[in-house]
């Protein structure tokens, strides 16, 4: 039985959910201390992911159009002809959302626990949702390195576990 929402709804219907996402990247800009924004940033990336899930399962189990070639990641030219179907591109768009946001509030959450001011987080979070490992990067590779105290996230998982 299909989806009633992905087989009645073409992409471009459901194109500008995404665009919520920036409801999150506001949170996580402008109210990092707000009791709600762990919880509003999570359900985002939980509903971007089952949306994701979702148009994967609709384009490759449910859809009746055939994908553009055979299905391989084993080259370059393989990958550019999968991205070459609207409704391919348009999960691989929502798949950017979600992580970039998760990655996003993870920095976030990281910066709280090794005390960085927010002013050196800030102008990363957008540089995470245009150009996600660039700015984790940025964060991982400079911010912490300058700014941050031991035992980020994870961190002091790791020493619990090596007692």
């Amino acid at each position: 039985m299909p989806l009633p929402l992905l087989s009645t709804a073409d992409d471009d219907a459901l194109f500008p959910i995404l665009n919520v996402v920036i409801v999150g990247y506001v949170c996580l800009i402008f109210l990092p201390r707000w009791r709600y924004t762990m919880s509003i940033t999570m359900a985002l990336v939980t509903f971007y992911s089952l949306l994701y899930f979702g148009l994967l399962f609709h384009r490759l189990v449910i859809s009746n159009v055939p994908l553009p070639g055979e299905v391989k990641f084993d080259s370059l030219d393989s990958i550019v002809t999968l991205f070459s179907d609207r409704a391919v591109v348009f999960a691989g768009w929502d798949h950017y959302i979600a992580f970039d946001l998760f990655v996003s509030r993870y920095v976030l959450m990281d910066s709280q626990v090794r005390k960085i001011s927010h002013f050196c987080v800030a102008p990363i979070i957008p540089i995470i949702l245009l150009a996600g490992p660039s700015g984790f990067a940025i964060y991982a590779c400079i911010v912490v390195p300058l700014f941050g105290k031991s035992g980020g996230i994870g961190e002091s998982e790791n020493k619990k576990k090596s007692k």
